[in-house]
């Protein structure tokens, strides 16, 4: 889109090539701020070259009005069509829309116009400047000089950032090389097919480890009871002690993932035999679990949330489970606080030193 008729387009002519180069530069980091995922956006956002010449096509116009006009260039008016209309027009979020304003807000001012203008004020090994050119072969010359792998400080990101995308990426890579893996029969000589496998790791292994279900009225009538501090709470109704409540949540939030857990088993086996039909979710659990890897039903809602812990094999996140059950059925089953606690342990850590402040303050 960008040769060297466009960067003579407009008149000053040094003027619409920094202009040019800090919205390409601007384009450039949106669309790869995406791969850090909910680190980078809230909601990933299908920015094209139709957004970029959109952009372009104002700031052509606006500076060849100011110029004929003799007056000075608004940049509010700018930033707004670029950040609000053009790449807005597909922002939903509201903090992904405050993001994109505060990349505006930096890199489409007078600054621009300064010689060798840096868009990283961070200290970094490559400084990303506005080269000091007018042919179209020095500015890909330049872009051409800029490092592979670009520093998560560009972005506005924290440098750990790099950390979780490569984790990311490298799980990624792992799942798809065990999912391209020959499934069309068993393994060890055992003449089962991978289904049947599955079937029996099921039923024999995974299965009978499972803790039984929480019954909702039981909790209740054993949160009343369950001791708290001296003089907080009347005896029947301790379930409104700030550590009882957050027990309750607790419990609540591990029986639905219990439920997920059962239900998704039962599913693949009653698939496996027939009883009901085989959907791409019951075939993703039971590819999952034929390679020893975790449902994804297990650790992610259907929204892609997280819903329980991360572990990279399907043992370690089973003795998770049976960890977790063993803190909360401890501390409800004697109805009084054991002498330490799993922090990690829970869903909602930081909900559990919340309520533990509420009750030292009252």
């Amino acid at each position: 889109m960008v040769n060297q008729d466009f960067l003579e387009k407009v008149e000053p002519y040094d003027k619409w090539r920094s202009l040019v180069f800090s919205v390409c530069f601007l384009h450039s980091c949106v669309q790869e701020r995406r791969k850090f995922g909910p680190l980078g956006f809230c909601i990933p956002y299908e920015f094209n070259n139709a957004d970029l010449e959109a952009s372009m096509l104002f700031i052509d116009k606006h500076m060849s009005q100011c110029t004929a006009t003799n007056s000075p260039y608004s940049w509010n008016a700018i930033q707004y069509m670029v950040g609000e209309v053009q790449y807005g027009g597909r922002i939903t979020d509201g903090l992904d829309r405050e993001l994109f304003n505060a990349y505006c807000t930096v890199w489409l001012t007078d600054s621009v116009f300064q010689q060798n203008y840096c868009f990283n004020q961070a200290v970094t090994e490559f400084h990303y400047h506005i080269p000091d050119a007018s042919e179209h072969g020095r500015f890909m010359e330049y872009i051409g000089k800029m490092p592979g792998n670009d520093t998560p400080a560009i972005f506005g990101l924290h440098p750990n950032a790099d950390l979780t995308f490569r984790l990311k990426e490298s799980s990624e890579m792992i799942d798809t090389l065990l999912d391209i893996q020959p499934k069309d029969s068993g393994g060890g000589g055992s003449g089962k097919s991978r289904e049947e496998e599955v079937k029996d790791k099921l039923q024999k292994d995974l299965m009978p480890m499972l803790p039984p279900d929480y019954i909702e009225l039981e909790i209740r009538e054993k949160l009343k009871i369950t001791k708290g501090p001296k003089g907080l709470g009347e005896p029947g109704k301790m379930d409104l002690v700030p550590l009882n409540i957050f027990l309750g949540q607790e419990l609540q939030r591990f029986g639905s993932i219990l439920s997920i857990v059962k239900g998704t088993m039962a599913a693949m086996c009653d698939a496996i035999d027939g009883t009901i039909s085989m959907t791409p979710d019951i075939v993703d659990s039971i590819n999952a679990v034929f390679d020893f890897r975790v449902p994804r039903k297990f650790q992610y809602d259907p929204t892609g949330a997280e819903i329980s812990w991360l572990t990279a094999s399907l043992s370690g996140w089973i003795k998770g489970l049976l960890d977790r059950y063993h803190q909360l059925n401890l501390w409800i089953s004697k109805c009084e606080r054991p002498p330490s606690f799993w922090l990690t342990g829970f869903f909602n850590p930081q909900g559990f030193l919340t309520a533990m402040k509420q009750e030292v303050t009252r």
